[in-house]
């Protein structure tokens, strides 16, 4: 894999630059650190990435590369801490617990082909596999359908409290938030984290009236809060789950 100074050149001042096409950078000392840049941000920061179980040093602007190195290396142990304290991962390999709904299921993968399913009376996730190199894969897609059906009947439902259509909903692996809604030509553009499937439902529900509250106020001002409040009078506990469990969702799938 290759590091940073690799990829670095050297300016007019004779210290090395990254070019601005190369970021993100892994750094060459550290392979849990990742170098972002951000026309966005004002300073330099560290963002711990718990699905991917790294942390990513926001880089404001090519000038401040320098500045985001030494910062890394001078927050090497708050890194280390909050790496360490991550969930352990709980990676899709057969015979591995996972979470679904807020429970815990053994992967298993049964001789020959077949349809991936999940028997909930047995609380197992059954995936044929005939190659074992495609297992995580077959279970990311399954996961990803379950999410799916949940998310767009959750959605449509508080969409339509709300006399809001939703034209779309998109399933993806989010790693920074649970969830984001947008309106185009007055229809709603709703997109989720597969990994609100791990959650216990009434987490996935509140998400989906969190997004459909955004069709109404785009922001998080107190008139949104209502909104959401009204959908699902149960935020204020949804939000604390999320905030002390969220780390355990990210840890489904991520590689020992």
């Amino acid at each position: 894999m290759s590091g940073v100074l690799s990829k670095l050149k050297r300016n007019s001042s004779g210290r090395q630059t990254p070019d601005k096409a190369e970021f993100p950078l892994r750094d060459e000392h550290d392979p849990r650190v990742l170098y972002v840049l951000s026309n966005k941000a004002r300073r330099v920061s560290l963002k711990v990435k718990a699905a991917d179980r790294q942390v990513h040093v926001i880089v404001p602007s090519l000038r401040a590369f320098s500045q985001a190195q030494t910062f890394a290396r001078e927050q090497r142990d708050w890194i280390d801490v909050h790496l360490e304290g991550l969930p352990p991962p709980m990676p899709f390999v057969p015979g591995a617990e996972i979470l679904f709904q807020g429970d815990r299921y053994r992967l298993v993968s049964p001789p020959g082909k077949g349809r991936a399913k999940i028997d909930r009376a047995a609380r197992k996730i059954v995936v044929p596999s005939p190659d074992p190199d495609s297992f995580p894969g077959r279970v990311r897609r399954l996961m990803i359908r379950e999410a799916r059906a949940e998310l767009e009947a959750a959605t449509h439902h508080y969409a339509g409290e709300l006399g809001k259509r939703v034209a779309k909903v998109s399933v993806r692996d989010q790693a920074s938030r649970w969830g984001s809604a947008i309106t185009r030509k007055g229809e709603g553009h709703i997109s989720y984290s597969w990994r609100l499937i791990c959650a216990p439902p009434d987490i996935l529900e509140y998400v989906c009236a969190h997004e459909c509250a955004h069709l109404i106020e785009a922001n998080h001002s107190p008139a949104f809060w209502a909104v959401c409040e009204g959908l699902f009078p149960e935020t204020n506990k949804a939000r604390r789950w999320l905030n002390k469990h969220g780390g355990d969702l990210h840890a489904v799938g991520a590689d020992d």
